[in-house]
């Protein structure tokens, strides 16, 4: 044997023992005591596993791809080459196809006669059950850690901290008080401001101002660690505060959470609020995905509301050279219109002022609520989910013998029963719904300020909409007009209101 081909493959690249390096200069070492030569550079797979099959292992599948420049190929061990029997087997043939050698550099192993084979391939299966001892154990330790509720590593959630297992051995997730104590508040801020517009991100701005620590930050000082500069972002708290573990569930691969032997929900911690609590702010964050636009960022209380009635566009604030404050609107590149939307921003503000009491004084101020779906619809959900579950586990086989047959009818009839109960609550669907304050108005215009006003009107959903003026002398009254800020969805939901009360 003359040409040489070298394999080196390194799964863990802080093993400095069977290095990369090392491996390279005992195989050169040995090619040179067999007087070969080593023909191109090395087929390296570094951070790769030899439990992966060989063709999706990116330097074995090229020396096996290249394997008529060879008459041997070169590995430090016979473990480099596979850690499976099934896959030693499979580059075996392909070299046996091409007719080359394998030949361990560091042991008595040369495949070129048949008691190198034999010694291989024995080797290989040694390392197979090597391998299959090791990940027996690791599945053994991460059952019994299960079983123990004992935290096996990783981020830890907002609201829980790290202490030692009660049995002494390990380590367990249990209630950072703190933690529960801030996102309490949060629930009274979303809570009482809903009203007022309170969003996540106003939240997650109080955080900041009072600098409370962001999740990060707390795992790192509970870890005794330097906590990195980080802020407080509206969707971290959306994240944490919809999270199952705010209910006192445990969150499992797939997005979904622990359950007990009927397949239901575990409550593996306190929870940090009740379901009413957690129904009614999930209601909140979803109402306010849902609720009334709000106005872009502006300095002007009609920003958003003035709307051009040639493109249905925003009009925009413009001064001019003579310092003439006004809202125009000349569409965009691309699709300008002429003529330009031009409307003078003290004469428009003058008018809305006198003419929304005209408009509207006379109809009653509701309030808006976000009446969130019955409770029953969810749980129902987890309970079918769960009879589904039970079903696949006994198709499979997983219920063998009349001890698991009678569990799994026990287990059956439970979750009947209470899917049956479940089935007769009353379905209410999530809705907004109005209730009259008592007040007209003209009543409510009267008391506000014009930034409020502006708010009422986006509440409201209502726009002033804006024609081209005939002429400059053209007074604001006779070209602008209250309506829908979207005249489409209006006119849809008085069809399906008609349609409704019709039946």
């Amino acid at each position: 044997m003359d040409r040489y081909g070298l394999y080196e493959r390194l799964s863990n690249a802080t093993d400095a023992s069977t290095s990369i390096e090392r491996q390279d200069e005992a195989c050169r070492a040995e090619v040179k005591r067999r007087n070969g030569r080593v023909v191109g550079n090395a087929f390296v797979d570094e951070g790769v596993s030899g439990a992966l099959p060989p063709m999706e292992r990116p330097a074995m599948r090229r020396l096996l791809e290249s394997l008529g420049q060879f008459d041997a190929v070169m590995v430090w061990k016979i473990d480099r080459i596979a850690r499976s029997f099934i896959g030693f087997a499979e580059i075996v043939s392909k070299l046996d196809a091409k007719g080359v050698a394998l030949v361990s550099a560091t042991e008595p192993i040369d495949m070129s006669g048949p008691t190198g084979r034999a010694m291989a391939q024995m080797i290989a299966v040694f390392a197979e059950l090597e391998r299959e001892m090791i990940k027996a154990r690791v599945r053994d330790s991460m059952r019994k850690a299960k079983e123990d509720a004992r935290f096996h590593g990783g981020r830890v959630p907002y609201g829980l901290t790290v202490a030692d297992h009660p049995s002494g051995k390990g380590r367990v997730l249990v209630r950072d008080p703190h933690a529960v104590a801030v996102l309490r508040e949060v629930l009274l801020w979303m809570l009482e401001g809903e009203s007022e517009g309170i969003t996540l991100t106003e939240c997650a701005r109080r955080l900041n101002q009072r600098g409370e620590l962001t999740s990060r930050q707390r795992g790192a000082v509970l870890k005794g660690e330097k906590a990195e500069p980080a802020r407080w972002r509206g969707k971290a708290l959306e994240q944490i505060l919809t999270s199952p573990t705010m209910l006192g569930y445990r969150p499992v691969p797939g997005g979904a959470v622990e359950t007990d032997s009927d397949g239901l929900p575990v409550i593996a911690w306190e929870p940090v609020f009740s379901r009413d609590e957690f129904d009614a702010l999930q209601s909140v964050i979803e109402g306010s995905r849902m609720g009334p636009r709000k106005a872009p960022a502006a300095s002007h209380w009609l920003s958003g509301i003035l709307r051009c009635n040639l493109c249905h566009r925003n009009m925009k604030q413009h001064t001019s050279a003579d310092g003439t404050r006004s809202f125009t609107c000349r569409g965009v590149d691309g699709d300008t219109h002429k003529p330009t939307v031009y409307v003078n921003m003290a004469k428009v503000m003058d008018w809305i002022r006198e003419e929304f009491p005209k408009a509207y004084g006379h109809l009653p101020e509701v309030s808006r609520v976000w009446v969130p779906g019955t409770d029953a619809e969810r749980e129902l959900a987890d309970v079918t989910r769960a009879i589904d579950r039970l079903r696949d586990d006994r198709d499979v086989g997983l219920f063998d013998g009349e001890e698991d047959e009678k569990d799994y009818r026990e287990r059956m009839a439970r979750l009947i029963a209470r899917k049956k109960a479940l089935a007769d609550v009353p379905k209410v669907e999530p809705h907004w719904e109005e209730t009259p304050t008592g007040r007209t108005y003209s009543e409510v215009w009267s008391g506000l300020t014009d930034d409020q006003r502006g708010t009422l009107l986006l509440q409201m959903e209502q726009a002033v909409w804006v024609d081209p003026a005939p002429t400059r002398t053209t007074p604001v009254g006779a070209r602008a007009r209250f309506g829908p800020a979207d005249p489409v969805q209006a006119a849809l939901d008085a069809i399906l209101w008609e349609e409704g009360a019709g039946s």
